[in-house]
């Protein structure tokens, strides 16, 4: 059975490995963070680490002799929270790479640095907005709907539900 083994992780060795499991390219990953900040993404993930500064801020309403060291310290943080904020971007721009082509990528870097991205991008978190409190409606709705529907059918069937 080893030799069997042996000769299985050797051809699985010998194989070409998927590009999805490959390191992405330099050039690929350059792309891909450009199209991460462009796209307004990294803007979500500084939102993130700023809520996370906001949230240790209000900490210090449970402590109020701390509050003047709580804020010196945070501010004394900022390229921490700058740095975590990077990463996140870095590790977005990863997986990107990992799934679009430098073609693609390419093709969303022109369109987020052209007047139409970028009026996407500016319009995206209204949109965002607008679109929860939209899909929220249409669950509720279509939820109701839908069961009123499943209902009528199994009472076709002689079944109460």
């Amino acid at each position: 059975m080893r030799p069997l083994f042996a000769a299985l992780l050797a051809l699985a060795l010998a194989l070409p490995v998927h590009a999805e499991d490959a390191a992405p390219e330099a050039d690929s990953l350059r792309l891909a963070r450009l199209v991460v900040e462009s796209s307004g993404l990294a803007r979500s993930f500084r939102a993130l680490t700023d809520a996370m500064r906001a949230d240790m801020a209000r900490s210090a309403a449970t402590r109020p002799e701390l509050a003047k060291d709580l804020q010196t310290a945070l501010s004394e943080m900022q390229p921490d929270f700058d740095a975590e904020t990077d990463a996140m971007t870095t590790r977005a721009a990863a997986l990107y790479a990992q799934k679009l082509s430098r073609r693609e990528l390419a093709d969303c870097a022109v369109f987020f640095g052209g007047a139409s991205g970028k009026a996407y991008v500016a319009a995206q978190p209204a949109l965002l907005g607008d679109l929860g409190l939209a899909v929220s409606q249409w669950r509720g709705a279509a939820s109701v709907g839908l069961m009123t529907r499943l209902r009528e059918k199994l009472r076709a069937k002689g079944k109460d539900f």
